[in-house]
C-alpha cells in the first residue's frame, strides 16, 4: 500500500491483525505550542513573545508582580513615614506662609526606591523562569514562581552586588573629585566618566544573561557571570539593540498608562500637598512596575532562550518538549 507522500505503508493483513499496535495514519505529532517558535528568534519574535508570555500565565506575570509590588512600596513607605518622624529631616518656608513638611518626602522618596529595586531584582527571578517554561509550553504557578524566587534570593543579591561595587566605586570617586574643587581635575573626571560609560555598556551587556542563568540553571553568581559571558559571544550588538529597543517600546507604554494613574493620585491628595505627591510618585511606581517588570523579564528571558538556540541548539530540546 503505497501512501501520497510515496512511502509505504503498513498492508491490509498486518493492519487486520494488529490494528492497535500497527499506526496506518502516518501524520505528524501535534503539540501544544509554546510562545515562541523553536528555532533562532527574531526582533517580532521576542517582541511578540514577550506579550504571549504575559497572556500565557496572566496570574504569575501579572498578578504575582502586582502583590509583590505593592507589598514593598507599604513598607517602603512605612519605614520612610518611621524615619521623617524619628529625624525630622523638613524646613520651614520664611514669613508667614504655610508650613511645608519635605523630610516625610525624601524619606520616603528613598526607601521606596530602594524597596522597589529590590523587588525588582527578586520578582525577576520568578517571571524568567515563568518565560522560559512558557517556551517549551509548560505553566508556572504563582506559588512555583514564588517559590522560584525565594531560593534564588542570595545568588541574585550576591550578583547584584557584584555588579554594583565597581559603578559605586567609580561614582564616589567622581564625587571626591568634584569636592575638590579644582577645575583641572573636574575635567579628568568627566572625561573619565565619559570613557568609563562604554565600558560599562559593554559589561551590562555581556552580563545581561547572568540572571536568567541564576533563575533557570540555577547557578551560583560567579557561574552565571561565566555562563553570561559565554552566551552572549558574538552577539553583543544584536542582545544590545534588541534590548534596548524593546526596552524603549516599553517604557513608552508604560509611562503612558502610569500617567494616567498619577493624576488619578493627585485628585485624591489634593487637599494635602504632602499626599498628593506621595500619592502620585507611590500610583506612578506601582503602575509602572506591574506594567514593565513583566513585559522587561520576558524579553531578557527569551533573550537567553535565543542565545542559548544560537550557541548551543537548544531549539532541539523545546522541539521535544513541545512535540515529544
Amino acid at each position: 500500500m503505497t501512501y501520497p507522500n510515496g512511502w509505504d505503508g503498513p498492508g491490509y493483513f498486518a493492519a487486520q491483525l494488529a490494528p492497535e499496535q500497527v499506526r496506518t495514519d502516518w501524520t505528524a505529532p501535534i503539540g501544544e505550542q509554546g510562545i515562541v517558535p523553536p528555532r533562532p528568534l527574531q526582533l517580532g519574535d521576542i517582541l511578540g513573545g514577550a506579550f504571549r508570555a504575559v497572556r500565557y500565565a496572566p496570574l504569575t506575570m501579572f498578578g504575582l508582580t502586582l502583590v509583590l509590588v505593592m507589598v514593598a512600596q507599604l513598607l517602603g513607605l512605612g519605614v520612610g513615614y518611621v524615619l521623617s518622624r524619628q529625624f525630622g529631616a523638613s524646613f520651614t518656608a520664611t514669613g508667614d506662609e504655610d508650613y511645608f513638611d519635605a523630610g516625610l518626602i525624601s524619606w520616603t522618596t528613598l526607601t521606596g526606591t530602594l524597596a522597589s529595586s529590590l523587588v525588582t531584582i527578586v520578582v525577576s527571578m520568578g517571571l524568567i523562569h515563568a518565560v522560559s517554561e512558557a517556551a517549551a509550553a509548560r505553566r508556572v504557578s504563582p506559588r512555583d514562581a514564588l517559590r522560584r524566587m525565594v531560593s534564588r534570593l542570595w545568588a541574585v543579591l550576591a550578583l547584584g552586588a557584584l555588579g554594583a561595587a565597581p559603578v559605586v566605586a567609580a561614582f564616589t570617586a567622581l564625587i571626591a573629585v568634584f569636592g575638590t574643587g579644582s577645575d583641572e581635575a573636574i575635567g579628568f573626571a568627566l572625561l573619565g566618566g565619559l570613557a568609563l560609560l562604554p565600558l560599562l555598556v559593554w559589561l551590562g551587556t555581556r552580563l545581561m544573561l547572568a540572571p536568567a542563568a541564576i533563575s533557570v540553571e540555577r547557578l551560583g553568581p560567579i557561574r552565571a557571570i561565566r555562563r553570561s559571558w559565554f552566551l552572549t559571544k558574538g552577539l553583543f550588538w544584536r542582545l544590545l539593540g534588541i534590548y534596548v529597543l524593546s526596552s524603549l517600546i516599553i517604557s513608552l507604554a508604560a509611562g503612558t498608562v502610569s500617567s494616567v494613574f498619577s493624576f488619578a493620585g493627585m485628585l485624591l491628595g489634593l487637599a494635602d500637598a504632602n499626599l498628593a505627591l506621595i500619592g502620585m510618585t507611590t500610583a506612578s511606581s506601582i503602575t509602572s512596575s506591574v506594567l514593565s517588570l513583566p513585559l522587561t523579564a520576558a524579553v531578557q528571558g527569551l533573550l537567553y532562550v535565543d542565545a542559548r538556540i544560537r550557541r548551543e541548539g537548544y531549539d532541539l530540546q523545546l522541539s521535544e518538549a513541545l512535540y515529544g
